[in-house]
């Protein structure tokens, strides 16, 4: 039996809608300032000329007040920043629709498990380490997320800083709230895999 789980394509399709509202604050604050106000300016002579009839017509300019100035670098800073987050989790969230990253998989080697941060390859656990596999809810900054835990045989399996999960050795609880396949139905089915239900020298 074959088992992946990869991020849940509504859950990225809302990621890629709230980038585009951060783009578009961004380009406003930065060029168009349609909805942030303009910074603050003043006018300044910067010379003279002679007019013929009206006489001499003093030359002026519109420059930055000193709190325009101020909130000139704000929006660049909050812009620049704004913009940069937009378009990275839009990039990403595409880049997840288009070519699913998968999480978690199973298959007749092990357990293949992202734990490490992006740029990492899988860590394989295999089966006769994974003593059992179950479902549940955890606090997450006060907040209940679903997560699927698995129990090792060895403490010294779960890594010390997983990437989308929590270490509690023996056990590591992996956040299942962006998974395309609930947690509660991925448990059962890599529980039945595991070495403490699979009979010795039995198919996978």
């Amino acid at each position: 039996m074959n088992v992946s789980v990869a991020r849940s394509p509504l859950r990225m399709l809302g990621y890629a809608a709230l980038a585009v509202p951060a783009i578009l604050l961004a380009v406003d604050m930065l060029v168009s300032h349609r909805w942030f106000p303009e910074p603050d300016t003043t006018s300044q002579v910067v010379g003279s000329t002679d007019d013929g009839s009206k006489g001499v017509v003093d030359i002026t300019v519109r420059q930055l007040s000193a709190d325009g100035q101020a909130q000139r670098r704000r929006d660049v800073v909050l812009g620049s920043a704004l913009l940069a987050g937009g378009v990275a989790a839009m990039g990403w969230s595409l880049k997840e629709l288009i070519r699913p990253t998968v999480i978690l998989r199973a298959d007749r080697e092990g357990l293949s498990v992202r734990v490490d941060g992006p740029g990492h390859p899988p860590r394989l656990f295999p089966w006769d380490n994974v003593v059992e596999v179950r479902s549940g809810l955890r606090d997450d900054d006060g907040t209940n997320v679903s997560v699927l835990s698995l129990h090792f045989d060895d403490p010294d399996l779960v890594p010390g800083n997983p990437a989308g999960g929590e270490a509690d050795p023996p056990w590591l609880h992996l956040y299942a709230d962006e998974w395309d396949m609930p947690a509660h139905q991925v448990a059962p089915l890599l529980d039945q895999l595991t070495g403490r239900v699979q009979p010795e020298g039995g198919e996978l």
